[in-house]
Formats: structure tokens, sequence, C-alpha cells
């Protein structure tokens, strides 16, 4: 749902330069849509490389929309590790051989010499952008209720983030329909992390009422520590409801680089029955992690922290 972009420093000049191509791709992204700057190279080399480029350029007119443009996409980044970027080489050749190691979504540059299936160029967004697959992405979508479909669905969001929380009123970790779509989002979390900077946090946000037990803590301890993978730490937090305060109620996945609605939960189900994702724009998803992350809108009744104990395939 979110997908990470290579984009040429010159190719933001560009943008800026141009009024309706200025008013296009600011809308097109960062928080609240389904596109995202991958940090490539790391973002002070690219910063240096998006000054000299944008040297020359008419402060009165352009430069305002430059800095503009620039100051959107870099708000928010997904970042990578282990970058080996060879400054005798252009920033493109650099990026296609980044590609090799780990995929883009697509790498946007101001032209496409090698004719690299991944590469969009200026020209190909001016005219096919809104056909092109690799520009082209959703930001609603469904799939069976079945914990690998989930998983699939949502694997962008995983692979990309930095940070995760699943917000769930009803998770259970006595509930195997709940463990076995945590079981597979984790292998996502896990398949790509070696080439991405270390996951900084995976809560898990759940209504107090959600287990009727007598040991939470124990409970967990028990039934989850085999689905997180070795050296990845899940924490539990169970809410209760403020007097007047806000209802826990919607199903959402909130990261460091956006969040989702999900429908009807965090739970696989029978066949036949859908799972539906939609991506919040800036403004809910803000509103979601002030309430659940930043300010919390509930009383925290209990938190638990499990190890990980899994060993994925990678």
């Amino acid at each position: 749902m979110i997908h990470e972009y290579a984009i040429d420093p010159e190719l933001v000049i560009a943008w800026g330069k141009d009024r309706a191509d200025y008013r296009y791709f600011c809308e097109q992204f960062g928080l609240g849509t389904p596109r995202m700057m991958g940090e490539f190279p790391n973002f002070n080399n690219w910063r240096k490389q998006f000054k000299r480029a944008a040297i020359g350029a008419d402060e009165t007119n352009e430069l305002p929309r430059i800095t503009a443009i620039f100051n959107l996409i870099q708000d928010q980044r997904i970042r990578r590790d282990g970058i080996d970027y060879d400054g005798t080489l252009t920033w493109l050749e650099n990026a296609e051989n980044e590609n090799k190691r780990y995929g883009f979504q697509a790498i946007l540059s101001m032209d496409n010499p090698r004719d690299h299936a991944q590469v969009l160029s200026s020209t190909v967004l001016g005219d096919l952008m809104h056909k092109h697959p690799l520009w082209h992405v959703k930001s609603q979508s469904s799939c069976n209720r079945q914990a690998k479909q989930m998983a699939d669905l949502l694997s962008p969001l995983f692979t990309n983030c930095s940070e995760l929380h699943f917000v769930d009123p009803h998770f259970g970790p006595q509930n195997i329909r709940h463990r076995r779509p945590l079981a597979k989002f984790m292998e996502k979390v896990a398949h790509f992390r070696p080439r991405r900077l270390p996951m900084e946090r995976i809560v898990i946000h759940v209504a107090v009422e959600s287990f009727k037990g007598p040991d939470f803590r124990k409970e967990c301890e028990k039934k989850l520590p085999d689905l997180i993978p070795i050296g990845l730490k899940l924490e539990l937090k169970r809410w209760k409801q403020r007097n007047g305060g806000e209802k826990l109620h919607n199903r959402y996945i909130l990261t460091d680089i956006g969040g989702v609605k999900i429908d009807p939960g965090l739970d696989d189900g029978k066949d036949g029955e859908s799972f539906e994702v939609i991506l919040l724009e800036r403004k809910p998803y803000e509103k979601q992690l002030d309430n659940y992350v930043r300010s919390p809108a509930f009383d925290l009744a209990e938190q638990v922290t499990v190890i990980g104990a899994a060993r994925m395939n990678r």
C-alpha cells in the first residue's frame, strides 16, 4: 500500500520549475499517499546533489516551488541499510545497481538511456503516468481473509516501515485466528529486514476486554514468542476507554511512513470472506497516531513485552 521510489535529484528540480508538474507531484508523495521517497543514497549525499542541481534556478519564481517540493518529499523517507554508492558513476547508474540488490517500486529519473524496465523517465511520467503500473499504485484494495493473502497484500507496508503498530481492540493471543495472520505478518517483516535499518518498535494495541482469562501476560508469553523473529520484541498494550473519551473500535495498522484502516480485523476468517485495506490520508493518520502512540486517548491497563524466538527463512 505504501511503495518506495528512488528519485533523481535533478528530476525534483525539473518538477519545481514547471508549475503544472509542481502542482501534480506535490500531491503524489509523502504521508497519506501510496508513494514515498526511498533514501538513496544517504540523505546528506542526496541533498548535496539536489543543491548542485538547483544552482541557477530563478530565485523569484522557481526556487520557492523547488524548496517546497523538496521539503515535502524529504519530510518522511523510507530508509535502507548497506547501500554501496560509487561516486564515479551517475546517480541513475547507482540506482540501477541498487535495484539489483533490492528492488525499488520504480526509479524516477530525467532519462532512461539503458531502457531499464524499472526506470520511469520524465517523458514517461509526463505522458503515461496515469497508466503505467509502476506509478499507478492503489490506495485501497482487498483480498481473501486468509493469513497468507492478508500478509501478501500488506507486504509493502511491512517491508518498508521502521515502526509498526497494530490496532485491533479484539486481538487476543489465545485465538489461533489472530495468531495465524500475526505469524505471516512477522515473516514479511523479517524477510527484507537485513536490507533495512533495524525495526525500532512493534506494538499491538488491544482493548482490555479482549482477554477474559486470569493472566494476559502468561498467555502472551506462552503463545506469541514462536511467531516473532529472533532479535525483535513485540509490545502488547491493553487500553481502557476513558469516561467521555474515544471508543476503541476501528482497526488500523500505523507505521512511521503512514497507515491503513483495515476491515474487519487482524484475524483471518472463513473461505469466501474478504479483508479490506484503505490507505489513511494524512489528517486521519495523524489523529490515530496521536490516539494510540504520541498522546494516547485511552488509559493503559497493562503492558506486556514478548521476546521473539522464531527463526525465519530469508
